[in-house]
């Protein structure tokens, strides 16, 4: 309940921009296979198959009419003027469910890493730990959207979970369990591939400390226990992989290379506008090496004061031997997602696209390190009580570290994303160096405007409009671009409209220049503060 009730609620509260290309792709992805074409089950390099499937899930539930629609493989616009013009159901009702199959996903995910982790490390540090993921904001934030991140990292973490587990109790179903879930993994976005190597180098680990006394250890039969589970791990995830993506079944050369060579080009092409990072506006492709320290910066704002002071005792707890840290297998828990934590950092640090979503995957092997590391605080302090009193103190004391995550997540709610730690200077300070909002607000400023006298003859400019704005929105909607304004009319259109709506990071990286320039002697007949933050500005033009 900890996982599901925080995520459950108000999921038709405000939509992010990929979540409306997810939307669209899930609509492809059902109509191929009511079809029977296959080959379009290939919708995107990511490839986001799992969400396709949730997305899939909620069409059938919602809309299956939609497969009788005449659309085939539909595009952006052509996607919005259906939905809008010809749509049984709104998109908001569609995308809400989809987003609820991710969230049961998520949530059986958990429950099953948790069991695997109470297995290897104790019940305390696993209540703890788990306790902290159910409740950190950005890990909330990203787990409850029709979108990438938050369903990759569960799935890589039950993989890695169960997998250590593996390591201990030597049970054929844990290995099962983490190669399909690396499976489902990878089928939902491509860095999750590197898991593979995370899992091969702890497989190496455990086969030194493992070896046995003499010259024997490296003998042919020794290797071969020691890897005959590394090949079977990944023999089952690519089973998975095959049997979940039917373009696997008709194209699996096509679709492989794609998804191999679109994630390198990503990679190296970076992003397709400025971002705005540290107080600076960093033009694209100039996001490299010189900003390595990128995510490093990004997780101090993103986690909480919690889980930092959690791991600062997990290393004492580590470095001193305590209980929990004093176990072998524990120790190994802890290697083999430190491990992880290195290894996919610093591949995302190469990149030149970065974003702060796409360590994601760091958060819960994090969350977890911090969770034993506050339970070993808490074996300490037992050991040294000397009455009962004393020891119910220290009970007292998980219950409050705990109570403080939640109320990190909770007085945030539903707009986790608005979360900034305050011991880097929260939200007042984030602006000034996080480049802020994926979308939240936008509904705000919808439902404002959707207030107005005849507000379904409104029309408004809008950042962010496809899916953030125009779902919630009864109005008209336009697409403000980053090069708007260099068409000559552009500016005759805008003049034209009732409102436009502006969004914070436009500010932050003075996009599109023209615009804010035509705005800026302007005053806002509304804005909208989400969490101390000015997430939107309102202008009235006619």
């Amino acid at each position: 309940m900890a996982v599901l009730l925080p995520r459950v609620f108000k999921l038709d509260q405000f939509v992010t921009p990929d979540e409306e290309l997810w939307l669209m792709r899930s609509a492809n992805y059902y109509m191929a296979l009511a079809q029977r074409d296959f080959v379009d089950t290939y919708q995107k390099e990511h490839p986001g198959v799992s969400i396709m499937w949730a997305g899939t899930a909620a069409y059938l539930l919602k809309y299956p009419e939609y497969r009788g629609s005449g659309e085939g493989q539909t595009t952006g616009m052509r996607f919005i003027y259906f939905m809008d013009k010809y749509s049984k159901v709104a998109p908001l009702d569609i995308l809400k469910t989809a987003r609820l199959f991710v969230v049961l996903g998520v949530t059986l995910a958990l429950v099953v890493a948790f069991i695997y982790a109470y297995r290897i490390i104790g019940f305390l540090p696993a209540l703890i730990g788990f306790l902290l993921i159910a409740f950190d904001p950005f890990h909330l934030a990203l787990t409850r959207l029709l979108h990438l991140d938050g369903l990759m990292s569960t799935l890589l973490f039950l993989s890695l979970i169960s997998f250590l587990s593996y390591q201990k109790d030597r049970r054929l179903l844990d290995l099962l369990i983490s190669g399909a879930s690396a499976g489902l993994c990878w089928l939902t976005k491509s860095p999750g591939f590197f898991l593979g190597v995370a899992v091969g180098l702890l497989a190496l680990v455990v086969m030194w400390q493992r070896r046995p006394e003499g010259k024997r250890w490296w003998s042919i039969k020794y290797l071969w226990s020691c890897l005959w589970p590394v090949i079977v791990w990944g023999a089952v995830g690519g089973l998975v992989y095959i049997v979940m993506w039917p373009a696997m079944w008709v194209n699996p050369i096509g679709a492989i290379t794609n998804v191999l060579l679109q994630a390198e080009g990503y990679a190296e092409k970076g992003h397709f506008s400025s971002i705005f990072f540290n107080g600076d506006i960093i033009e694209s492709g100039d996001l490299g090496l010189k900003y390595a320290y990128f995510y490093p910066l990004t997780y101090l704002w993103r986690t909480t004061a919690v889980v930092l002071f959690g791991l600062l005792a997990a290393a004492w707890g580590f470095i001193t031997r305590r209980r929990p840290f004093n176990d072998s297998i524990a120790r190994l828990t802890v290697t083999g997602l430190l491990l992880f934590v290195f290894i996919f950092t610093l591949v995302m640090t190469v990149g030149l696209k970065k974003f702060d979503r796409y360590i994601l995957p760091d958060y819960a092997p994090l969350d977890l390190i911090a969770g034993m590391g506050w339970a070993s605080l808490a074996y300490w302090l037992l050991a040294k009580a000397n009455s009962t009193l004393a020891k119910w103190g220290v009970y007292l004391l998980l219950v409050a570290i705990v109570g403080v995550q939640f109320y990190s997540a909770a007085s945030t709610f539903p707009y986790y994303f608005s979360y900034y730690n305050p011991i880097m200077g929260g939200s007042r300070k984030a602006p000034q160096v996080m480049q802020i909002g994926w979308g939240e607000g936008m509904d705000e400023a919808a439902r404002y405007l959707n207030a107005k006298p005849n507000a379904d003859q409104l029309n408004v400019y809008a950042w962010y409009s496809r899916g953030c704005f125009s779902y919630l929105f009864n109005g008209h909607t336009y697409y403000v671009a980053s090069d708007f304004g260099e068409r000559e009319e552009d500016m005759q259109k805008l003049k034209a409209a009732d409102y436009v709506v502006t969004y914070i990071h436009q500010w932050q990286r003075n996009l599109p220049p023209v615009l804010l320039n035509y705005l800026r002697d302007k005053i806002p007949e509304k804005s909208i503060w989400i969490n101390g933050i000015e997430y939107a500005r309102i202008y009235k033009i006619n």
